[in-house]
């Protein structure tokens, strides 16, 4: 194999592997951008489904309360807690849907039906010790649930942080590693160049100045088949021939 071929493979193999590199590190980097935006995008639909649900309940709390203080607008108040109780069961099928673990939500489904056989309970003749002594428990157990879920997401959260921080970690030691592996290429590739191009070129050259200022005979060795050896071969022919000549013309 040729010096020019030697040295095109050289830079070719270092092209390839920082291009791989390149690819590599692109395609991770891509992966962890996706993995953080859907993270923070399913984070944030969960934790604002979770305000519409505590302000749904807290709504139907608000209706209730009026219902049996002001029993003149009942029809009223009635419509308010069918409104607001629709507005749950959407905040909680959204948050289903969001959410990638939709088991994580039973506590606020049982919750919520519990909270739910209170309230139809409530009728006419509902006065404000029901209020307190048995409907107050179910409310609280239910946007204690809510409350829950929002520190499941948060917990959540801090999960898939730690392992966003090991995938950019692990997109940055690719980098690295190509980085590595060029410079030891180089290294390689220059060890190799100085040593079956460079160095042989010297010898020659001292070897032939040897010879048109001193007269030394010309006499290098190189361990090599490609065109440094043809030129050290043509050298030494060009010196042989001149050698023949000074001799002749000394006969």
């Amino acid at each position: 194999m040729g010096v020019k071929h030697k040295i095109r493979l050289g830079f070719t193999a270092i092209g390839i592997l920082l291009f791989l590199s390149g690819i590599i590190s692109s395609l991770e980097l891509v992966r962890f951008n996706r993995t953080t935006h859907n993270l923070l995008e399913r984070s944030q639909n969960c934790i604002e489904r979770s305000k519409e649900m505590l302000d749904a309940v807290q709504e139907q709390n608000t209706a209730l309360l009026l219902r049996i203080t002001n029993r003149k607008l009942g029809v009223v108040y009635d419509s308010m807690l069918v409104k607001s109780n629709r507005d749950f069961e959407q905040a909680l099928q959204s948050a289903g849907a969001d959410f990638r673990d939709p088991s994580q939500l039973e506590s606020i489904r049982t919750a919520a039906r519990y909270y739910n056989s209170i309230v139809a309970q409530a009728s006419d003749t509902t006065d404000i010790t029901w209020f307190t002594d048995v409907y107050k428990t179910s409310y609280y157990n239910l946007t204690h649930a809510i409350k829950e879920f929002i520190v499941q997401i948060q917990q959540r959260t801090i999960d898939y942080t730690a392992q966003l921080e090991r995938n950019a970690y692990r997109a940055s030691m690719v980098g690295i590693i190509a980085l590595g592996g060029g410079i030891l290429l180089l290294l390689v590739f220059y060890f190799m160049l100085n040593s079956y191009f460079l160095d042989p070129v010297l010898r020659i050259t001292r070897a032939l100045k040897g010879y048109v200022d001193s007269r030394l005979p010309f006499a290098v060795n190189v361990a090599t088949q490609d065109e440094i050896n043809t030129l050290r071969e043509n050298i030494a022919a060009l010196v042989s021939a001149h050698k023949k000549m000074k001799q002749d013309g000394e006969r």
